[in-house]
């Protein structure tokens, strides 16, 4: 049976500070290349001694570890006193300090994005940086990635976070998240961000994913979103940037002539600084890519207990297998076990974030950005 437990860790150096066994969590979470959020609720009554500093904001973050492996984090990043033997707590996944750190005078020519992401955590966010986070990077791909030209200025305030969400959001992008890593002598948790071409597994080629989700089965509800509303679906693209001295970069058009439907437009802002077209470019073709058969997220929730176990047989990147439905029963009595998906549904997703509930009835819940549909 999986053993679910939390500590404090100092947010400076990893080290732990303490247990915290009556710690009450609603629920987690993770998506890729960005932070999620979540509360806590720390009993007085079961909390250790020096509960202050474990829970001191800005200073401490809580993980969760699962058979003492850590599988999620989050920076304490408020924390509330009052009359009760409760205290409050809001968490933020590591990824939200990297939007409190700025980044400075900065000059890429034709340099690997892999690299890239690598120099400025380096420089701007880990340990002996001005103060940072035990962090190292390491490459899920092989090789330095896609070359790049990346100009940063001092005076534009840019986070290292919004650097690195923009870097991504470009066409061939880097993924990116962090993980934890367990440490001993002294017993510590640090953080390693993972920066590659692309983060998790894909499934072999012939052969399906690790993990399947299926129903009847582990899945206990499942949603297949469809959507062509504005921001989420469109054929012809623009990227634009700021105007100076009353000139605005802007992409050229990105357009898929479409057979179905007529043009939808979609125009953005990437970024306020980008003035060299091509880099516009590439953020609408990526757009494009994204936006031209509109949203298509499955998302599939299922009993942990008897689900594919995260970051053991699947993990945030890889490709999950799932099965919908099907007719059960033998003729003439066969009958749809899901209904509203005729002759059943299966395919291949690939998993771009997760949600995982505690309680009584625990549940695991992977964001899907479907690949492959086979009825």
């Amino acid at each position: 049976m999986t053993t679910l437990t939390w500590v404090s860790c100092d947010l400076k150096t990893g080290d732990v500070i303490a247990d915290l066994p009556g710690l009450e969590v609603e629920k987690v979470g993770k998506t890729l290349s960005r932070f999620t959020s979540t509360t806590a609720n720390l009993p007085l009554p079961t909390a250790p001694e020096n509960w202050p500093r474990a829970v001191l904001q800005g200073a401490s973050v809580l993980w969760l570890l699962t058979d003492n492996i850590p599988t999620w984090g989050g920076m304490v990043t408020e924390a509330e006193r009052n009359q009760t033997d409760v205290i409050p707590i809001s968490l933020a996944t590591v990824e939200a300090y990297l939007d409190r750190k700025f980044v400075g005078d900065e000059v890429f020519l034709q340099v690997g994005q892999n690299v890239i992401v690598q120099t400025l955590v380096d420089k701007y966010a880990a340990a002996g940086s001005n103060g940072g986070i035990p962090i190292r990077v390491v490459f899920t791909t092989p090789g330095d990635g896609k070359l790049r030209d990346l100009k940063l200025a001092d005076d534009e305030d840019k986070s290292l976070y919004s650097v690195l969400q923009a870097l991504a959001g470009l066409k061939g992008g880097p993924e990116w998240t962090i993980v934890g890593e367990r440490q001993h002598e002294p017993e510590r948790i640090t953080f390693v961000l993972l920066v590659g071409d692309r983060v998790g597994v894909a499934a072999p080629a012939g052969l399906g994913p690790q993990a399947t989700f299926d129903m009847p089965g582990c899945v206990t509800d499942f949603k297949i979103r469809s959507s062509y509303a504005n921001g989420s679906g469109a054929n012809d693209v623009m990227a634009v940037s700021t105007a100076t001295a009353d000139v605005r970069p802007q992409s050229a058009h990105q357009i898929v002539l479409d057979d179905i439907r007529p043009t939808f437009e979609e125009r953005w802002t990437p970024s306020t600084s980008i003035t060299i077209t091509e880099t516009l470019d590439d953020h609408a073709a990526a757009a494009l890519a994204i936006l031209r058969n509109g949203s298509a997220a499955v998302s599939l929730t299922a009993s942990t207990d008897a689900a594919p176990q995260l970051d053991t047989d699947w993990g945030i990147g890889d490709d999950i297998g799932y099965v919908i439905g099907g007719t059960i029963g033998e003729v003439p009595d066969q009958v749809e076990s899901v209904p509203s998906v005729p002759g059943g549904l299966a395919g291949v997703a690939r998993c771009i974030g997760w949600e995982q509930t505690f309680g009584a009835n625990p549940t695991i819940t992977p964001t899907l950005l479907a690949t492959t549909l086979e009825t």
